[in-house]
């Protein structure tokens, strides 16, 4: 592992496709930026349409638009300087993955996957874990990840889907077991219509108020989600 000289950082990460990687990244960025935070946003691998929905995290527009990291078209230390520069002047980086945390190459290698990216940047992983339909299971879900991840980086879990019943319960026994924080949780929002096709999210632009249903997210999220918790992981304290 490596880690670079940026004020904070946090990385977005999920088991896999669809667990809600980008709605949370892009609540999280607008919920900082509310705080008066300078955010550098980063989507791993060659992604053009996520990056697209970062953009739209700051109701004035804002600077620091949202740049690819790929450790599969690029050298660590070309991923590396990169990241510096394009985090010069920001207070935190954040930093969306791609696909599940160890899917890499071929979907065999952990070469250009979200981990490689994280340990490329030294930056600590916060795992975004679908809880609809299971309940102490996702524990054991976790698990599995935590034993992949050989230099530690995962520290929190957010659980999406999820009632504030189930994550009251669920919340001690993933900091109990599984030694990591249980930061919080975003519920089922009927009013937010972000929708899925066959190449992933729908664009921005086609998405009728966009920034709205995005300040929505990020309201919910200062209500149910540790994001002071997220900034004290970012920043190593």
């Amino acid at each position: 592992m490596h880690s670079v000289s940026v004020k904070g950082a946090v990385c977005i990460a999920a088991p896999a496709s669809g667990s809600g990687k980008t709605l949370v990244t892009c609540a999280l960025i607008r919920a900082l930026r509310e705080r008066g935070l300078t955010v550098q946003p980063f989507k791993a691998g060659p992604d053009y349409i996520d990056p697209l929905f970062h953009d739209k995290t700051s109701p004035e527009g804002g600077l620091h638009k949202c740049e690819n990291l790929d450790t599969f078209l690029a050298d660590h230390d070309t991923v590396r300087s990169i990241y510096e520069e394009c985090s010069e002047g920001a207070d935190i980086s954040v930093i969306e993955g791609v696909m599940g945390l160890y899917d890499g190459v071929g979907g065999t290698q952990e070469k250009g996957s979200t981990y490689d990216l994280a340990a490329c940047l030294g930056a600590p992983i916060v795992l975004v874990t679908g809880a609809g339909g299971a309940s102490r299971s996702i524990l054991a879900v976790i698990r599995g990840f935590l034993d992949y991840d050989r230099e530690g980086l995962i520290k929190g879990v957010i659980l999406n889907r999820c009632s504030e019943g189930s994550f009251s319960r669920l919340a001690p026994l993933i900091e109990q077991e599984l030694g990591i924080r249980a930061l919080g949780y975003l519920p089922v929002m009927k009013d937010i219509h972000i929708e899925s096709r066959y190449l992933g999210l729908t664009l921005p632009d086609e998405i009728v108020d966009i920034k709205l249903q995005i300040g929505k997210l990020a309201e919910r999220m200062n209500e149910s989600v540790d994001i002071d918790g997220i900034l004290e992981i970012g920043r190593g304290t």
